[in-house]
């Protein structure tokens, strides 16, 4: 069936660059909403502020996975990240446009993972050239994210300030807090099963 086009091998370290812009700029709409609606941010104005802090979280968020750029593990990482995402739309109340939560989750994770795993990851036969890519990789990040700070420490530092309880609606402290609370709730239920299959009713055996 030579009629059907070939699926372009992509690097892990392109699908990592790739998945930090996705996860920074549609998987944090809940930020980039917030701050839309904010009349001033800084020196720089809205969009330049908008603009900044997108940045820092694709450089942070490569860097991060630049430590998963590996063949077997990029796209199982990128995955999780995206199903994250689809969690978080199902979650959160207020969403763009009123659309319906499983609208969302789609759109952010449907197409995003049609296209990963539609796509083969080009392996490396050197295990140390891999690694330098991954180093070369993660150094990029950790540079841009760098001059970022730098260059807007003024209005980051402004916004930390004005603004901490924006911290809040970042992807990672969703998905941690999500954790906690369904850790929480998995240790009651299983107090209340020891309790409920215990002799003395206390949760002990003697």
């Amino acid at each position: 069936m030579t009629w059907i086009p070939a699926r372009t091998p992509q690097t892990p370290q392109r699908l990592a660059l790739l998945g930090g812009i996705w996860l920074a700029a549609a998987g944090e709409w809940r930020l980039w909403d917030t701050l839309a609606r904010l009349s001033t941010l800084g020196d720089t104005g809205v969009p330049g502020f908008i603009g900044s802090a997108m940045l820092l979280l694709v450089a942070v968020y490569t860097l991060a996975l630049s430590l998963l750029a590996w063949p077997r593990l990029i796209r199982p990482a990128l995955s999780l990240a995206l199903l994250a995402l689809a969690w978080s739309a199902l979650e959160v109340e207020a969403r763009p446009l009123d659309m319906p939560a499983p609208t969302l989750a789609l759109l952010l994770t449907g197409g995003p993972l049609l296209w990963l795993w539609s796509r083969p990851v080009a392996r490396t036969a050197d295990t140390w050239a891999q690694l330098l890519h991954n180093l070369g990789l993660a150094l990029g990040g950790a540079g841009v994210a760098a001059a970022v700070l730098i260059l807007n420490v003024a209005d980051f530092s402004w916004m930390w300030l004005q603004h901490g309880d924006l911290l809040d609606t970042l992807q990672p402290a969703r998905l941690w807090q999500g954790w906690l609370s369904v850790q929480n709730h998995l240790f009651l239920q299983t107090s209340q099963c020891i309790r409920a299959i215990s002799p003395d009713g206390r949760g002990g055996f003697d």
